[in-house]
């Protein structure tokens, strides 16, 4: 029985960690720009940001009003059009992306932070997948509540730093590879913002 909570939460983990989305885009646009020393900080974001969803969404989400959800999206969705704006400057200006080494390890973290944050997912999965699960290996002990998300948060800060690893190999791959890559971060990060203010307007 433990060991089935323990496959299920390295599963989530994993899922989660591979699942297309504005924080891997951080990811994307953090290793081309700065090598992955500089995006590294951004792989435990989610151990910052989760806390405060964890503990709303056990508690209060499910009382608050939809409108709390569509603020979050609304406000997240500006946040990406913010940093899609960066690597797009990244990409038009070349030459100065390796000036990347002004931006330390904390803003680093705190950036991807407040984007998954302020994106839905973390609070849809927790709702509908992770707190479910969470929940049941609780009520079998206190134990296996720590077992579960310690299990799940190494899975998935261990994805994400294998993530951080291959688009930094982007690097050594000449200055035009380079280039592509931040252009097509600024354009994933310009979509989800654009997908995620949609949805929080509910025009789908």
């Amino acid at each position: 029985m433990l060991l089935t909570t323990l496959l299920t939460a390295a599963a989530v983990g994993f899922s989660a960690g591979v699942t297309p989305g504005p924080l891997q885009a951080v990811f994307l646009s953090y290793a081309v720009k700065g090598g992955w020393k500089k995006a590294l900080p951004a792989a435990f974001a989610p151990l910052v940001s989760d806390a405060p969803v964890i503990l709303i969404v056990l508690i209060l989400l499910r009382s608050l009003p939809e409108v709390f959800l569509q603020i979050l999206q609304i406000g997240g969705a500006l946040f990406l059009l913010y940093l899609a704006w960066d690597s797009f400057k990244a990409f038009r200006q070349y030459h100065e992306v390796e000036e990347m080494g002004k931006t330390n390890g904390l803003q680093t973290l705190l950036k991807a932070t407040l984007v998954n944050l302020l994106a839905p997912g973390p609070w849809l999965f927790w709702s509908l997948i992770n707190g479910p699960n969470f929940l049941k290996a609780w009520s079998v002990s206190h134990g296996w509540g720590i077992a579960y998300l310690a299990v799940f948060y190494g899975t998935f800060v261990v994805v994400n730093i294998l993530l951080i690893g291959l688009f930094s190999t982007v690097r050594r791959m000449g200055e035009k590879v380079r280039r592509g890559m931040l252009l097509a971060s600024a354009v994933v990060l310009a979509g989800f913002a654009v997908y995620q203010l949609l949805a929080g307007l509910h025009l789908i």
